[in-house]
């Protein structure tokens, strides 16, 4: 962990992304509505088993180009606080998308969303270049965040898929389309302004 890392930061840089409708997140609503939270459990560990494996692949190669160099700490840093700004204007600009299924998909078709999900590279991407610290980190660090974004990720997944039905619903409505864009842009924005300023 670096000195920019406390709870609240992380939570408030990677929720909006682990929360927001996403291909995984609405395709889960989708199906949720559809067959309930029993038959779309092989998708939805599909996905998570992929989440999992891209976080400590991103973590261990994270922390490869920073041991090699001096610099990488602080471009990483930037790196991040520029891409959570691109993310907010993004947010901002936002359409739901709506996705349904015929019948529910499996551990397969969940695997190969999720490989696809570029918006999921992001925030993995996002969490260890804002606050990992190769001197005070290690296996155990790259472990640990990998561990908690697994839970936020699930615990997500798990809210699109339980409240499947109330969520498509106001997915639909015309206010959620018109303000979910601003109102996670704003968490966005403000997140990046608070790190770039510590």
């Amino acid at each position: 962990m670096n000195e920019h890392f406390t709870i609240a930061a992380w939570f408030l840089a990677l929720a909006p992304l682990t929360f927001s409708p996403g291909p995984a997140n609405v395709m889960l609503a989708a199906m949720g509505a559809a067959f309930g939270l029993r038959a779309t459990l092989p998708f939805l560990l599909g996905t998570n088993v992929i989440c999992v494996l891209q976080s400590v692949l991103i973590g261990f190669g994270i922390t490869i180009v920073v041991s090699e160099s001096e610099w990488a700490t602080v471009a990483l840093k930037w790196a991040g606080v520029l891409a959570l700004l691109f993310l907010s204007i993004r947010f901002f600009r936002s359409k739901v998308a709506s996705g349904a299924a015929s019948e529910p998909l499996g551990f397969k078709e969940g695997v190969l969303l999720q490989v696809l999900n570029g918006k999921f590279l992001l925030i993995p991407t996002l969490m260890f270049s804002l606050f990992y610290n190769s001197e005070a980190g290690g296996v155990a660090a790259v472990l640990g965040f990998t561990g908690a974004l697994a839970l936020l990720t699930l615990s997500a997944n798990l809210l699109w898929v339980t409240g499947g039905k109330a969520l498509a619903a106001v997915l639909q409505e015309a206010w959620f389309v018109r303000y979910q864009g601003v109102f996670f842009g704003s968490i966005l924005l403000g997140t990046s302004v608070w790190i770039a300023m510590n």
